[in-house]
């Protein structure tokens, strides 16, 4: 942070500098190298906001128009932040998945009696309080006359005054503490004096450029961030899928040694407490080194800016003299003394101008003092910011080491008009230009615009160039080789890492201006492809070999079960080049953030965003259908994925996305499974999710068919199902089969929807319930067969799905035997009918006294539902549905309700009073449903159209309607 913001000059944030450092040659043969050193580093005279740079406007213009990266559409300061990192949403809470234990933005920010360390116990949460004002002053500025009147001023300077206002209520304390100054002393003043604004005297607003305007709200946010007591967040991290709890994981780099060819750092503590070995020309500084290291090394403490590798050694060389230039002799002592001294990375941010690649960079490194060394060395150098194409190519060695230009993009993800290209040069072996060795196929972009660095003072400034997209390009190297620390004596293989992970960004595949495209680190830790990984098991300290279908099974039965098996992983391998990468993927969500001991020995943290890519993977290799189509139709009627196995036997698996249950709580992934296997004694099916619908065995019934309040498919089976189910078929002759099956469920009622429901004395928490079901099928002709069955539900703390929240109530549980019959219909192909009807009486569960409870003659309940469906209605591929239910209804019976009374009203005895309560004089529900879904787009998109009528019952003296459409696209 800025500990003297005194010393800050405007022209440091409007310049905005864009800082690539160039190494310059004499004009001579390519055989002959000079040591003179007769250009500066680029940047200082190149001003951003004139010439061909200009990037507040034009094509670039990344605070006004579109783009706006801190206000507008992105706002990655405040609310939502999901584009920058997944799952953490907002700046408030536990952000532990992405920072740890550090506090989040949104404050409140303030400072205890005596501390100088923030408390967060202002009342005001600035980031939140201040968009809608900070927007109105931005809209309100951006859209006032080019010649405004005193009037507009005064209003623009008296909503510059309420952001002044609300940042002095949230940091005035923390400011004063660091600084011994007042707010305006020790923030304001110097900020708005940088600008030329003085808000007592409104006309000096006039002054300033859109692009002023821009960088005077930006470096507000940035100085008062230095007083959060939390790391700045920047743009560039969801640009490039980073989050430090990525780097968290995967130790911080702490293994890994990075060298730094760039100038001296001086003032940067955080960086000089990484740099293990320094030596130089000179000791020559402007901070450019400092703001280049701090996006590799800096740490992750609360302070300023996020390092991605801020745990790895430094080893640094100053190849520039007092003037700010270097000579290509300094440039190989350089590249000696850091290899020398272990740096697996040397990242570079010189070059000469007009050129991407120089081809004198060939004769540095074939240099019999210099070649012996670099063979495991990956060079990361910046692109420059010329904005020129190369078109000269360059005679390399094949011995040459491995290297990655970088180039930069903007907010937009679109090249930055300064940054060099690769064009169509090749690096030519022998006069030749083979597949593969074009400077595109070395050439990477990651963001360099208006990047947040160190500024080697103790603060923060931004600043542009391809020298700050390098920097997080060594970062994600490093983090590879800390990751995987053989990948060190393999630099291709880490090179193809880096580069075959990149999004893809302009034409398709790799070309003349992005090369491989956008650096993407979560894509660099992760596998390349699933379905190339030779998996292992891991049960203690053995390993074996599993086939891919097997691990897609068991993610998939371990991700769908309340009861995950903990210390359960899968080891996965993959090849790249002459070696490998291990993954310790987990098969459960409660194992994330634990470490287990890999087989030799090493300690390895599980990856969330690995869990995030395997499911991913798994719903593809499934086999089922995914999307609207099977959340309506449901899961039996899915393709089924076979699963190979080492008892030869014939089983299959199938999948789809589970329905969410209204009411209660979706715990686990979204989906639901089944897992059959086929003997000569029948077939075996087990899973989670559908066991109302597998156990009933009727086609022509979906999910919700089985659900008591939605359906009448045997309500008692649908009341235990959503959780493990197992069901055994057994084939007794050629058209007669039996069955058997279990389904429980055990979930917990959703806290939002009932005050008081989770309360301890509450007695509705969760609801328990497991059916058993015996079932007969027999068909009487081709496409005609008949079911009948017997279910027994036990409940363990309800009657037919209702609880109440005195735990006293129905404590006991009830039992209903339930009795259904049903008949299958094939009329053709394409046309189906189902019907059933099933009958229930419940008893009490336990003959014990209880609040409530079931009467002594039990309680006789009924369903029924007949569903008509036709596929290829209208096209091919598409599904109809028609259906009419009566959901369970009490068809007679009574609830015993004891309550304590006086019993003798003269004495004013207590007693207990058990008073009946007749169930059965209700009004009977009726339901009609339609259902409609056809794929569209050859496959990859959906449609669906449901309606729903119900008729006025007890608890509604009208009916009810429902009609809605969905649409989704797979990607």
């Amino acid at each position: 942070m800025f500990k003297n913001t005194k010393t800050r000059r405007r022209s440091v944030l409007k310049s905005v500098a864009l800082a690539s450092v160039s190494l310059a040659v004499i004009a001579g043969t390519a055989q002959a190298q000079t040591a003179a050193r007769p250009l500066t580093p680029r940047y200082g005279n190149l001003r951003p906001f004139y010439g061909n740079i200009r990037p507040f406007y034009g094509n670039i213009s990344p605070f006004s128009a579109d783009i706006k990266p801190f206000y507008g559409n992105i706002s990655p300061f405040y609310g939502n932040i999901s584009p920058f990192w997944g799952n953490i949403s907002p700046f408030s809470g536990d952000v532990q998945p992405f920072w740890g234990n550090l506090r989040p933005f949104d404050g409140p920010v303030g400072l205890a009696a005596g501390s100088t360390v923030p408390t967060y116990a202002s009342t005001v949460q600035f980031w939140v309080d201040i968009k809608p004002k900070w927007d109105d002053a931005t809209s309100y500025w951006q859209a006032m006359p080019a010649s405004p009147t005193a009037a507009n001023l005064d209003t623009l300077a008296a909503k510059i005054q309420t952001v002044i206002n609300l940042t002095k209520s949230q940091f005035g304390p923390a400011i004063n503490a660091k600084t011994g100054k007042s707010f305006a002393n020790g923030f304001s003043k110097a900020i708005l004096t940088r600008y030329g604004i003085d808000l007592a005297n409104p006309s000096s607003l006039k002054t300033l450029t859109e692009a002023d305007r821009a960088m005077f709200f930006l470096d507000w946010y940035d100085n008062a961030m230095n007083y959060a007591g939390v790391d700045h967040v920047d743009h560039w991290m969801g640009t490039v899928n980073w989050s430090p709890s990525l780097t968290q994981q995967q130790g911080y780099g702490g293994s890994t040694t990075i060298g730094l060819l760039d100038f001296t750092v001086v003032g940067d503590q955080d960086v000089l407490n990484n740099i293990v070995y320094y030596d130089g020309v000179s000791k020559f500084s402007n901070g450019h080194g400092a703001a280049v290291a701090s996006l590799i090394v800096e740490e992750q403490d609360g302070v300023g800016v996020m390092g991605i590798a801020p745990k790895a050694k430094v080893v640094a060389y100053n190849p520039f003299d007092s003037t700010g230039t270097a000579g290509w002799a300094d440039i190989k002592t350089g590249i000696k003394a850091l290899v020398s001294n272990k740096a697996s990375i040397i990242n570079m941010s010189l070059g000469v101008p007009g050129y991407t690649l120089h081809p004198d960079w060939n004769l540095v490194f074939t240099d019999s003092t210099v070649q012996p060394l670099v063979k495991n060395t990956v060079f990361v150098v910046a692109a420059g910011n010329e904005g020129t194409v190369q078109t000269q190519n360059v005679a390399w060695n094949t011995k040459n080491p491995y290297l990655i230009l970088v180039g930069s993009v903007n907010l937009e993800q679109g090249i930055s008009n300064f940054s060099n290209q690769p064009g169509t040069a090749c690096l030519t072996i022998s006069g030749t230009c083979n597949v593969g060795s074009k400077l595109q196929d070395r050439f990477i972009v990651a963001p360099g615009e208006l990047i947040l660095v160190s500024d080697d003072k103790g603060g923060v400034v931004r600043q542009s160039g391809t020298s700050f997209a390098a920097p997080l390009v060594s970062g994600a190297v490093a983090l590879l080789h800390d990751r995987w620390p053989w990948l060190v004596n393999f630099p291709k293989e880490t090179t193809d890492l880096i580069l075959n992970t990149a999004k893809d960004l302009g034409a398709p595949g790799v070309d003349p201006v992005y090369g491989h495209g956008l650096l993407d680190v979560t894509a660099s830790q992760s596998p390349l492809n699933f379905n190339n990984l030779t998996w292992y098991e891991t049960l203690g300290s053995s390993l074996k070999s599993v086939q891919k279908a097997t691990v897609v099974t068991t993610f998939i039965i371990e991700n769908s079960t309340p009861v995950n098996t903990k210390g359960l992983y899968y080891t996965a391998y993959e090849t790249i080049g002459a070696t490998n990468r291990d993954f310790a993927i987990p098969l459960s969500q409660n194992m994330i953030g634990q470490s287990v001991t890999t087989a030799n020995g090493s300690q390895e943290k599980f990856q969330q965003y690995l869990l995030s890519r395997m499911s991913s993977w798994v719903n593809t290799q499934s086999g089922g259908v995914s999307g609207a189509l099977a959340s309506i139709f449901g899961l039996p009627g899915l393709a089924e994925q076979k699963v190979a196995n080492p008892w030869g036997l014939d089983m299959t698996v199938q999948t789809a996305p589970k329905a969410a249950t209204y009411g209660f709580v979706q715990e686990g992934l979204d989906y639901q499974s089944l897992v059959k296997v086929s003997t000569g004694a029948g077939v075996l099916g087990f899973g989670h999710g559908g066991g109302a619908q597998v156990l009933n065995g009727q086609t022509g019934f979906i999910a919700s068919d089985h659900d008591p309040v939605r359906g009448g498919a045997n309500p008692m089976l649908g009341l235990a199902s959503g959780g493990s189910f197992a069901n055994w078929s057994l084939p007794v002759t050629e058209r007669l089969s039996l069955s058997a099956g279990v389904t429980h469920r055990d979930d917990r009622r959703d806290a939002t929807l009932l005050i008081g429901i989770d309360q301890p004395a509450s007695g509705a928490k969760r609801y328990e319930a497991t059916a058993q079901h015996l079932a007969a099928t027999y068909a009487l002709v081709d496409g005609v067969s008949l079911s009948s069955s017997y279910t027994r539900l036990r409940e363990a703390n309800a009657l037919l799905g209702t609880q109440s929240l005195n735990p006293g109530d129905f404590a006991k549980g009830s039992t209903t035997d339930g009795y259904s019959v049903g008949v299958d219909l094939r009329l053709s192909k394409t046309l189906s009918l189902t019907g059933s009807a099933s009958r229930g009486v419940t008893r009490q569960g336990v003959a014990q006294a209880q609040n409530l409870g079931v009467g002594a003659g039990g309680i006789t309940s009924s369903a029924y539902e007949v569903a008509l469906t036709k596929a290829n209605l209208l096209t091919s591929g598409d599904r109809a549905r028609v259906s009419v239910a009566q959901p369970i209804y009490v068809e007679r019976g009574t609830l015993d309700f004891s309550r304590v009374e006086v019993v003798d009203r003269q004495t004013g005895a207590l007693g207990v009073v058990t008073q009946s309560v007749d169930l059965g004089r209700t009004t009977r529900p009726y339901a009609a449903e339609f259902l409609y879904g056809a794929p569209v787009m050859k496959g990859v998109g959906e449609v669906v159209l449901f309606g729903r009528a119900e008729s006025p019952d007890t608890n509604h003296a009208t009916g009810r309607y429902m009609v809605g459409s969905q649409f989704k696209v797979h990607f």
